[in-house]
């Protein structure tokens, strides 16, 4: 695949066996062999459905102790309609070990970790492989690739990212999954967006049911985690700061906190459509994963909790507001996304003012995370030219 742009850490991505003219693939190997990097809830899940699969995978994360039980067990005993093994090839702390020969490394461990995951991975990575980040958060993949060039990459591999995580299921144990739902609707971004078509080739495999999108900017302001766990946070956070645990789609969402939901996401849509990309809203984005859509937000959260299958009967509710909820979707996520507004012309006053108050509240101003546009790669740019960056790479 011709590179448009010209990158310090080209992403060709020509994988073996693999025949192009122009950017035509003709033929792609299948996918053996996964990393994935982060031994978190995500990542255990993501270990067990890849796993029930076949996949031959290694699982890693610097804390050896959450891999000790897999390293015992061997793998992940998966309950439900496609019980069986999820064998982990291997469960290591060694990084190098993890991702050599793997084709695909999936990196779940939340998005303010992502740019130091990448400068680990960067001497370790070879030819063809794929990073995949799940999920990207808003401008993930950019971070990833500015990342890898700054760190002095020199493999020839591809940066992806999905809009949000494809499954929900429950842990019953350290090395038991009980499957609840796998969403019907993804999305697969490459940066940059012209590599799209070996990208999601490759990773359409693991994941059948995600489609692929021009750029990084359909997955960046499809962040349903930025628009569903701020607002209710901070609106409940008294029940959260006196440990009450709370069903958190559910009672959490009331009528005034589903107004709040619904402010900041006309603002989410109507910056990404000043860049070019068309993103559901929220009521669209529920129906298109879960297939639900009731008469009000309030409604379709409450099903989506108390179902039998709803995917979100297992979410537990923040001990503290110092949680990813905050600590990640804000930086990560209502941040790049008020700076992409003012850089594309578009106000973003309920975002602006859920940013503040979340500053007040936990005295945090997010200023060593934050994704600004200066740690995007995209300061002093016109919308036009964010586009440009989007679709080509960084010049």
């Amino acid at each position: 695949m011709s590179t448009v742009a010209v990158q310090r850490c080209p992403i060709g991505l020509v994988s073996r066996g693999t025949s192009v003219k122009g950017n035509i693939v003709a033929d792609s190997d299948a996918v053996e062999t996964v990393a994935i990097i982060g031994a978190g809830i995500g990542g255990i899940y993501l270990a067990a459905e890849l796993g029930i699969v076949g996949n031959k995978l290694r699982l890693h994360d610097i804390d050896d102790a959450r891999l000790a039980d897999f390293r015992a067990f061997g793998g992940i005993d998966v309950e439900g309609e496609r019980a069986g093994f999820a064998a982990v090839e291997r469960a290591t702390s060694d990084l190098r070990s993890a991702v050599d020969g793997a084709d695909v490394v999936i990196v779940v461990t939340g998005g303010n970790a992502q740019a130091t995951v990448a400068r680990s991975l960067a001497p370790m990575l070879r030819d063809g492989q794929v990073i995949l980040l799940i999920q990207g958060n808003t401008g993930g993949s950019l971070i990833v690739r500015r990342a890898l060039d700054d760190a002095g990459c020199h493999a020839d591999v591809a940066v992806a990212e999905m809009d949000n995580y494809p499954y929900s299921c429950r842990r019953l144990s350290p090395t038991r999954i009980r499957p609840i739902v796998t969403k019907r609707w993804l999305q697969i971004a490459a940066f940059p967006g012209s590599h799209i078509a070996l990208v999601h080739q490759r990773l359409s495999l693991l994941f059948p049911q995600a489609v692929a999108v021009p750029n990084a900017l359909y997955t960046g302001f499809t962040n349903a985690n930025a628009m569903l766990h701020v607002a209710n946070c901070v609106a409940n956070a008294a029940r959260i700061e006196i440990g009450d645990s709370y069903r958190f789609y559910a009672e959490g969402v009331t009528p005034a906190v589903a107004r709040i939901y619904q402010a900041i996401d006309r603002e989410r849509v109507a910056v990404a459509a000043a860049l070019g990309a068309t993103v559901p809203t929220m009521e669209d984005w529920f129906d298109l994963v879960y297939g639900v859509r009731e008469v009000s937000l309030v409604e379709t959260c409450r099903r989506l909790t108390y179902n039998s299958d709803g995917p979100y009967q297992a979410t537990g509710t923040p001990s503290s507001l110092d949680h990813k909820f905050i600590t990640e979707d804000v930086p990560a996520g209502l941040v790049p996304m008020s700076a992409l507004g003012a850089a594309a012309g578009v106000p973003t006053p309920a975002i602006d003012a859920l940013i503040a108050m979340v500053q007040g509240m936990t005295g945090k101003d997010f200023a060593a995370e934050a994704r600004t546009l200066a740690r995007l790669g995209l300061s002093g740019m016109s919308a036009n030219e964010i586009r440009r960056v989007m679709d080509e790479g960084f010049g």
